[in-house]
Parts: structure tokens; sequence; C-alpha cells
């Protein structure tokens, strides 16, 4: 960049030199050009060394004395090279017009200064800001695999007391949620129907379990396979209504879950069966909300102003809603 400027402002004055058609001035614009190189720089270094001390006595100082040294040195110049008998009056008039362009080359190094700080500091604020984001989106992924772990495991153990003979067949579909989540989730995105496909062997899963009293509706439609979404965002709204629906007291329980497609936007619903009484233990509050939270905070970093949740309870039934964007 200092290459360029200092090539750019030497054609300017090659550019001048030969519009004037004379070689009496190669003198005068040899000395232009160099007056101008060290008051820009010179104001660039006076802005550098106040951005480090922050002291504007200091600014002051530096400013003033090299102010008064360009003008002295310009007018000078400007005398010698153009008419070294020049009136008293005349050399007053030209130090003047000196020292109003010297503070005018000053505050140009100055600018130049002051703004390639502002956009390097935007710049590092912007790179800090994605790497907090990518930290987040590790911390948040990190905690995807371990709660869906925990979810799953607990449902192996009732299984093992009360089916033990269905369990075999359980753990093989286990194996491939479990493959799913550790090494495709880790992707930042995959199909829409990969995802499709974790969430049915989650849903049989579960089903198993709760035969006997689930009232079961499951509504996905057959996408393209070109269809990009985050990976292991909508098991957790899936998870959520199998756990509250599960933890009822009724003898007969409802989840309807439906995803569809239109033009570029994801539709996800999940609708369960809810107790209507709230009163959980602490350990209950605790890990509940673990899995909701997480989604929201990755909804927020992945699909910023891309997509739309609604979550809304009424009587026994608890339904959420997602909108996203295609990515």
């Amino acid at each position: 960049m200092h290459l360029f400027f200092l090539l750019t402002l030497f054609f300017l004055l090659v550019v001048i030199l030969l519009i004037s058609r004379t070689l009496s001035y190669i003198a005068t614009g040899l000395f232009c050009y160099a007056f101008t190189l060290c008051a820009i720089y010179a104001g660039r270094w006076i802005c550098k060394k106040w951005l480090a001390s922050n002291k504007w006595s200091h600014l002051i100082f530096a400013v003033v004395n090299a102010l008064v040294g360009f003008t002295l040195v310009g007018t000078a110049g400007f005398v010698y090279l153009f008419n070294p008998g020049m009136p008293i009056n005349h050399i007053l008039e030209s130090a003047i017009n000196i020292s109003v362009l010297s503070f005018f080359l000053l505050f140009s190094g100055f600018f130049i200064t002051i703004t390639r700080s502002a956009l390097r500091e935007k710049m590092n604020g912007l790179v800090l800001a994605e790497q907090k984001k990518e930290s987040e989106l590790n911390l948040l992924r990190s905690q995807v695999s371990p709660h869906f772990l925990f979810n799953t495991l607990h449902n192996m153990y009732s299984l093992s007391v009360n089916r033990p003979a269905q369990l075999p067949p359980l753990l093989l579909q286990l194996s491939e949620l479990l493959r799913y989540s550790v090494y495709e989730a880790d992707q930042p995105l995959v199909t829409l129907q990969e995802e499709m496909a974790y969430i049915r062997n989650y849903i049989a899963l579960e089903n198993i379990r709760l035969a006997d009293r689930l009232k079961l509706t499951v509504n996905m439609d057959d996408n393209p396979d070109d269809i990009k979404i985050v990976p292991m965002l909508l098991i957790v709204f899936v998870e959520n209504a199998f756990k509250h629906a599960r933890n009822t007291s009724e003898q007969q329980i409802y989840i309807n879950i439906h995803l569809k497609v239109r033009g570029n936007t994801i539709y996800f619903m999940a609708e369960n069966s809810c107790s209507n009484h709230s009163n959980e233990d602490g350990a209950g509050k605790r890990n509940s909300g673990l899995g909701i939270a997480n989604v929201i905070k990755r909804l927020e970093l992945l699909y910023p102003d891309a997509y739309g949740l609604k979550q809304n309870r009424t009587n026994n039934l608890f339904k959420v809603e997602l909108w996203l964007k295609e990515k």
C-alpha cells in the first residue's frame, strides 16, 4: 500500500511535468514530491505516537513543532527555487500559504492513520466475534450427544427391566443412532433426508417402549436430497415431546410430528400430551431445559434472522412450531 501511494504520487508529478513541457520545473517538482511525502508521513508518525500515549498535550506539541518546521523548510525551498530575491511581504504571504498546506498534509497523514486503525480494530473485532461464535458452537455440539445418550440409555434401562426380550434389536437401532450423532452431527450441514432418517429411528425406538399407550402420528414428506439443514436440531424437539408425554399419568398419550418443505422454508411441528401439574423435582427442573436451551442458542448462531420458533401450551397439549430458511 505504501509503494502504491508513492508510485501514484510520483506518477502525478511526472504528468504535471510533461504537461508543462519544460525541464526547468524538475527540481521544483522533486522538492514538492519530497515535501508532500515527508509531511504526510510525519502526520502518520505523530498520530501513531498519540494513539499509543493518548496524551493530548503530546499531540499538540508535536503538531505545532511539525507545522513550524515544515513551514520554514517549505518557505525556504519555495523562495530558493522560484525567486531568490522575493520581497519580504511576499515571503510572509508564501509562508502563510505553505503553513496551511503543511497543516493539510499533516492532517491527511493523521486521517489515514486513524481510518486504518479503525478498520483494523473492526476487522479484529469481526475475527474475535467469529472465533467466539465457533467456540460457542463447538461447546453446544459437544452437549448434544451426551444429552441424547443420557435420554436413550434411560429408555434402554426401562426396557431391560420391563421387556428384556425387545432389547437386542433396539441395541442395533441405538448403534445407528449413535453413529449418526457421533459422526454426522460433527458436520456443519447434512441433508434433510439424513436428519429425517435419524428422527424416524428414534421414533421407532420410543414407539416400542410406549406402544401400549401411545397414539402416534408422523407425517414427514419425502424431500429432495439437496436440501441442507444443521444436524441434531429437530431431534431435540422430538425427544422433548416423548419425554413430557411419557411423564403424564394419562392412559392414552398423543404425539404428532410433521415436517414439510414449502419453497425455501422448512416447517417442523411437534405436538404432545403434557401434564397440567408443573411440580417437578429439582433434578427434573435442572435437566429438562438443557436440550431446548441448547437448540435455541444454536438457532440464534446458525440461523440469524432466518428462523421462527413458536411454543404454545393449551390444556393438556404442548405444541412447538419451527420455521427454517433453507441453507
